[in-house]
Order: structure tokens, then C-alpha cells, then sequence
């Protein structure tokens, strides 16, 4: 009888060898298969004033990618977001930034939560070095949102606060005061306040701000005591410049120092359901605020009905909000960008996209980037807390 000449051991090792090599085959990354489109997050979980707008942004924006993505992406390759945490804190902002281009290779980064870091971005030449673009930064400082390489997609300010003087004006408001944290843009904007009311043809009575301080029991009491000072001024109206925990602490000491018959007006970077959160309706019901982005609980905009309809499509459980529609039309401009960048886009690309994009209309809502501006035509609303708890135009 004859023998095989190939032993069983040796037989089943050339079998092995051949399924691990199959095996490897199949893993290994196709050239057929396109590349990630990395993009760079930057913002916040673990601050308290930086969180809810990273969260809500981070959900409008992801919302966008995910209907972008679930159709086969941006020239057909998806797109993946890398998300770093700074803390809120400038130096960490700078750092993150550096990282996500440098080691990530993402192509653009988005939505920085306030005016602090993304103003340090722009001083440490972050952006123009790596020719990358930045888009949708959450603040209103004109400054910050007129650099280079920054791509707003809300109101100025400036714009706000000129839709609120009008708003005073139109009720019969005459004597506007300013009230604000010391710190930050907080007493930089007091000039460009006054500026604002009096061109206006309002009575600027005045400016009180109030220290920060990290113990609650302090902080309240210095904010009470600058409301006094405040309503010792017999404004008509006031205006505030505050944001995280001393905002809600500003709204309540305010309301016991002049009472409901003064108005407390404040702007879009403050959140009206957080207030309510924290103070409860009674004590935030009259709070006027404006708002840099369309009013999302209606259906006027075309930006705002599409909107609507993915949330209610795709992520039925996630609340639509102002935050959440800005982070959408962030993601919504970002993927033009990209689509324009080409089959093979790269930072350089995206930006020149980005700069020679010009009049595009959202939906009713429009943005103009040039490399002579980048900015938003103004369409600022004026929204008021009920006392029901609601928010209404």
C-alpha cells in the first residue's frame, strides 16, 4: 500500500497557514475602500458654563453627519468626528487644537465653546499656520468672528444688542442700564453697550458689574449687592453680560431689586431652559433674550423644518434647541465645504472652499464668506419666557 509522502501534522499546518493568510486578506483595508474624513470638536463636558452648549451643538452637528453619512457620505467617503475635552480653559483649547491637527490630521475644526479660547486660536496664529478653518464658533465677539480662517454661522453682539435696543425703544423702554460679571468680555463690552443705546436714541444710565468669586455663598452676595447698585440707577431696563452659574444668580437678585416692572433682558449665549432649571418659572418668566440663530420651535425657516425633520427622523429622542440647530447648520456648511474641496480634500482645500463660498443660503438663513468677510446677515430674534415656561417670539 502506498504512503502519502506529506505527514497529517504537515497537512494541517499548510491548511492553517493557508485560512490565516485568507484570513489576512480579507482584514487587510481595501484600496477600494475611501478614506475617513477626520473633523476636530472642540468645546467642553466638564465645565459647567461650556457643557450644555457642547452637548447640544455636538447633537445638531452629529445629527447632520449622520444623515450625510447614512447616504454615502461627502464624495463617497464618510466623515468622523474626534472630540477633545479643554476644559474651557485657554491653554488647553490652544493644545487640543495643535493636537487634532497636527497628530489627528483632521481637516477643520468646530464649534469652540466661547470667546476665551477661540480668541487664543486665533492670537497663537494656530489657524493661519495650518491653514485650517474653523467653523461655527459659539460666541458673538465681532472681533473673534471677523478673523481669518473663522466661520461664523450666527449674529454678532453687536447685532444683538441693536435688536434689543429696538425692542426697548418699541415698548416705550428709556433708561437702559448694563450689568455684568467682571471678567472676560464682560466690562470690554460695557463701551460698545452704551454706544449701541444711545445711538438708539435711549438713555444710557449706566454700567455695575459684580467680582466672581468660586464660593456660592459669596458669589451670591456679590451679585446681590451689585443688583442693588443696579437698581439704585432707576433703569427702565437692564441689560446683562453674564454667563454660567452668576447668570441665573444675576436674573433672581435682579428680579428682588427692581421688581417685575423693570425688564431683564439678556442675549443668545445664555440658555433660557437652564435658567428655568435653576431658578424656576416664576423667578424667570420676563427674561427677554436675543437670539443669533432662527427660533427652532417653529416652522418658518426652511433651515428650521429641515431640521426638524431629521431629528424627528433620526434621533426622535434628542431635543431640539438653539444650540442643537446651530451645531446642524455648522455640519451643514462643513459638508458643502468639503463636497467643493473635491474627491481628494485636504485643509488647505476645505479653506479655500470656505473662502470663496460666498452668498449661500441654509434655508433662510445666510451666511457670506469671502476672504474680505466672513459673516452673517443679521436676523436676530427677540424671544420672552412666559409664565407658562414657554419660549415665545
Amino acid at each position: 500500500m502506498k504512503t502519502n509522502s506529506v505527514s497529517e501534522p504537515s497537512r494541517l499546518a499548510t491548511i492553517a497557514t493557508l485560512v490565516l493568510a485568507s484570513l489576512c486578506f480579507l482584514a487587510a483595508p481595501s484600496h477600494a475602500v475611501a478614506a475617513e474624513l477626520l473633523i476636530g470638536r472642540l468645546g467642553s463636558l466638564k465645565s459647567p458654563i461650556a457643557s450644555p452648549s457642547t452637548v447640544a451643538s455636538a447633537e445638531g452637528f452629529d445629527l447632520y453627519l449622520k444623515r450625510v453619512n447614512d447616504a454615502g457620505g461627502v464624495n463617497g467617503q464618510k466623515l468622523r468626528v474626534i472630540f477633545k475635552d479643554d476644559e474651557f480653559k485657554p491653554p488647553m483649547v490652544i493644545a487640543n487644537a495643535v493636537e487634532l491637527i497636527e497628530k489627528d490630521k483632521v481637516l477643520a475644526l468646530v464649534l469652540p465653546q466661547g470667546t476665551p479660547g477661540t480668541a487664543g486660536l486665533i492670537k497663537e496664529g494656530v489657524l493661519t499656520s495650518s491653514q485650517i478653518a474653523l467653523i461655527g464658533p459659539f460666541t458673538g465677539d465681532s472681533k473673534v468672528l471677523s478673523s481669518i480662517n473663522t466661520f461664523t454661522l450666527r449674529s454678532t453682539y453687536e447685532d444683538e444688542i441693536t435688536a434689543l435696543a429696538r425692542q426697548m425703544k418699541a415698548v416705550g423702554q428709556k433708561r437702559i442700564a448694563y450689568f455684568y460679571y467682571n471678567i472676560s468680555q464682560g466690562p470690554l463690552f460695557a463701551p460698545v453697550f452704551e454706544k449701541i443705546i444711545k445711538d438708539a436714541g435711549l438713555e444710557y444710565a449706566g454700567a455695575v458689574g459684580f467680582d466672581i468669586n468660586p464660593t456660592e455663598e459669596t458669589q451670591t452676595a456679590l451679585v446681590e449687592q451689585a443688583a442693588a447698585k443696579v437698581a439704585a440707577l432707576k433703569p427702565d431696563a437692564i441689560f446683562t453680560f453674564a454667563v454660567g452659574p452668576t447668570f441665573p444668580m444675576a436674573m433672581r437678585s435682579l428680579l428682588g431689586a427692581v421688581g417685575k416692572g423693570v425688564t431683564r433682558y439678556t442675549f443668545s449665549i445664555n440658555n433660557w431652559e437652564g435658567l428655568i432649571k435653576k431658578i424656576g418659572v416664576p423667578e424667570s418668566a420676563g427674561v427677554v433674550f436675543s437670539q443669533a440663530v432662527p427660533y427652532p420651535y417653529a416652522n418658518n425657516r426652511q433651515i428650521v423644518r429641515e431640521y426638524q425633520s431629521d431629528v424627528k427622523k433620526l434621533a426622535p429622542d434628542q431635543k431640539i434647541n438653539f444650540a442643537g440647530l446651530e451645531g446642524y447648520m455648522t455640519a451643514k456648511v462643513l459638508v458643502e465645504a468639503l463636497r467643493r474641496a473635491g474627491a481628494k480634500p485636504s485643509r488647505e482645500k476645505v479653506l479655500n472652499s470656505l473662502l470663496t463660498l460666498g452668498r449661500y443660503d441654509l434655508g433662510d438663513h445666510v451666511v457670506n464668506y469671502s476672504a474680505a468677510q466672513r459673516r452673517v446677515e443679521p436676523a436676530v430674534d427677540v424671544t420672552i419666557i412666559g409664565g407658562d415656561g414657554k419660549l415665545r417670539k
